[in-house]
């Protein structure tokens, strides 16, 4: 009787070890038991936790490195957890980093936050400066990548915000310095931007050498929310070579003007097309020149409801459609 009892015992311990082993194999989460078939990775098997004050930025760049190594692809970080960083992250080549929607990263210091690389991409979650020290980058692309449209990097429904009403630091920055650098046909989409310096900066830099040549070309920024900033977008390159950005499609713009705003946009390019909204314009004095067309630019469109006083053109065939244009046509 006591045999057929202990018999019973193990039968009933090799029965959960299977079914524990079937589960962690079938539920797409790297463990520490199987991570030949899983689909994500996940930062908790790494060691960040996303509900304490430890810093994550260590587990969260591990998981990544992992994902690379392993060709799996995609990060995980799940649920309404606040994830601490105090270090920068590389979003390395392949991978994608998902956010579930109500995600954070709470970014405490001064450091550029996330790198992006060429086919890496960002989706969902929240991206917040609680540091008032903070003046440096939210997330990052550099030309030395050499992103082209063959590429499947894209940022897409991101919030970022700096809450700590410093107003510093860049939201979104696009930037080629070097021979040969560039940034073409990246999609960034449903992406809102709050409360810092500048949102979003394209900067070409001019090369050293003459023979040398950069350009930021041909994005698109679909549905772009900017609010509460002292520079709205900034465009700096020259008007073509050999640091040239022209060709970027702002589509869907809601631009909310606070008390901290100086500009709008300011553009030095070419062929640059900015459709949408902007509000609360009675906050400025009259004839506050909030949008810029600079000496180095030309032929860009400007479509949106404000009127031509906020409105200074030093460039060549710039085109803005204001209320009184469209009721004088």
């Amino acid at each position: 009787m006591k045999r057929k009892k202990y018999m019973i015992v193990i039968w009933v311990a090799i029965l959960l070890l299977v079914l524990f082993w079937f589960y962690n194999k079938n539920s797409g989460s790297v463990t520490k038991m199987d991570h030949s078939q899983a689909e994500n990775v996940y930062v908790e098997d790494f060691g960040a936790n996303g509900e304490d004050s430890k810093d994550d930025s260590r587990a969260i760049q591990k998981a990544i490195n992992f994902s690379k190594k392993s060709n799996i692809g995609k990060v995980k970080l799940v649920g309404n957890k606040n994830y601490i960083i105090q270090k920068g992250i590389v979003i390395e080549e392949g991978v994608e980093l998902e956010f579930g929607q109500n995600t954070r990263l709470m970014v405490e210091g001064n450091f550029r936050v996330i790198e992006v690389e060429k086919n890496a991409s960002i989706s969902n979650g929240i991206i917040e400066i609680v540091d008032k020290d903070f003046d440096s980058d939210v997330i990052y692309l550099d030309g030395k990548q050499r992103f082209w449209s063959w590429e499947r990097t894209q940022i897409q429904n991101v919030t970022i915000i700096n809450s700590s009403n410093s107003h510093r630091g860049i939201g979104l920055h696009l930037y080629a310095a070097e021979l040969d650098d560039y940034i073409c046909f990246v999609n960034f989409t449903n992406i809102n931007i709050a409360g810092f310096h500048t949102g979003v900066k394209l900067e070409a830099e001019k090369p050293q050498s003459n023979r040398s040549k950069n350009f930021i070309n041909g994005n698109r920024f679909i549905n772009l929310t900017l609010d509460d900033l002292v520079r709205g977008i900034d465009i700096d390159s020259a008007v073509g070579p050999p640091n040239e950005s022209s060709g970027n499609i702002f589509s869907g713009l809601q631009i909310q003007i606070s008390p901290s705003t100086e500009k709008v946009l300011t553009v030095n390019g070419s062929d640059n097309r900015f459709e949408g909204m902007i509000w609360d314009v009675q906050l400025l004095k009259r004839g506050n020149e909030i949008i810029e067309f600079g000496k180095e630019s030309a032929r860009n469109d400007f479509y949106s409801n404000l009127e031509a006083e906020y409105i200074l053109d030093k460039g060549t065939q710039n085109y803005y459609s204001s209320p009184e244009n469209k009721a004088n046509q």
